[in-house]
């Protein structure tokens, strides 16, 4: 029986040491949440970006440097500000220029930093007097619109007008050696698509383009007629363009194979007459051989192969 009286009197001690504990923790609590409301004064750092980038300017890529910044506000605020370096966002349009450069003003920083926290903490001090900001005069450039790789179209079909941009040319931004060396927008085309109908589409310039540069507009309208072709074969007469007066020519052979893509609304009027196949004498007398190539053929038809495409000619 003394034995559980011992044990009764333990288990009865080791309550009261735990409401003690519980009591000191809430006690601890209360108090620490009555300091942590109250108003105080520390320094945070703050880390700036920048937004509402202008056309006219480029940025040069730094290291992000902390501004440190005397704040007053309740100590549960200024406590998650101290642990979570907040970034704060620069608008360009605050921005301001003289002879040293871009630069924002203390008035400006401030501002920014008491609308990021929404007025709930308040600046007490900045030493700094302004922010020079890596930012410089950006060199803009007008380049015409063209395509990065052929676009793919399924058998049968070709296209049967030049492809078009609207706009054909974009105004480009940003440092001058980067903007100098540029020559052509260029457009993606639509990936794993075979056509089969007019091109009609918005195309966008390359990654590339679109994260070294600013751009007027990065997308472009293309537009492009296709047709559904057929195959044909025609043996063609070898003409001499623009003989010498008094000096006949032969060349050998004297007719070409040629095979053509031809629309297919246009396959049943192809006539032999509506084309020319010829050749032009050379200025000098050392080649022997002459280029094939028409002169005359109906519009939107395709040479695929002129063969022979190289004759031999003699003066008789």
């Amino acid at each position: 029986m003394s034995l559980l009286s011992g044990l009764f009197k333990r288990i009865g001690s080791l309550k009261q040491l735990r409401l003690i504990v519980i009591f000191f923790l809430i006690s601890l609590f209360v108090w620490l949440s009555s300091k942590m409301s109250e108003v105080h004064t520390a320094k945070v750092d703050i880390y700036f970006d920048y937004s509402d980038e202008t056309f006219e300017t480029y940025r040069v890529v730094e290291p992000a440097q902390a501004v440190e910044f005397i704040i007053t506000g309740t100590g549960f605020r200024l406590l998650f500000a101290r642990l979570f370096t907040p970034i704060v966002y620069l608008s360009m349009t605050d921005i301001q220029m003289d002879d040293n450069g871009f630069y924002f003003s203390k008035l400006v920083l401030i501002s920014a930093v008491e609308s990021h926290f929404r007025n709930v903490l308040r600046v007490n001090q900045l030493m700094l007097d302004r922010l020079d900001a890596p930012f410089f005069t950006a060199s803009i450039k007008k380049i015409p619109v063209r395509l990065q790789q052929d676009f793919v179209l399924a058998d049968g079909y070709a296209w049967s007008s030049e492809l078009n941009f609207i706009p054909d040319s974009l105004y480009v931004s940003g440092s001058p050696e980067k903007v100098d060396s540029l020559e052509y927008a260029f457009v993606v085309t639509p990936i794993n698509k075979e056509f089969t109908t007019s091109l009609d589409e918005k195309l966008s310039l390359t990654p590339d383009l679109q994260s070294n540069y600013k751009w007027s507009e990065t997308l472009v309208y293309a537009t492009q007629k296709i047709s559904r072709y057929t195959q044909i074969e025609l043996r063609l007469p070898i003409e001499v363009l623009d003989p010498i007066e008094n000096i006949d020519v032969s060349v050998i052979p004297a007719f070409a194979q040629v095979s053509l893509r031809v629309p297919v609304q246009q396959a049943r009027q192809i006539d032999h007459s509506q084309f020319l196949l010829g050749c032009r004498l050379p200025s000098d007398t050392i080649s022997e051989f002459l280029n094939v190539r028409f002169e005359r053929i109906p519009d939107n038809i395709v040479v695929n192969e002129i063969t022979p495409s190289q004759v031999r000619y003699f003066i008789n």
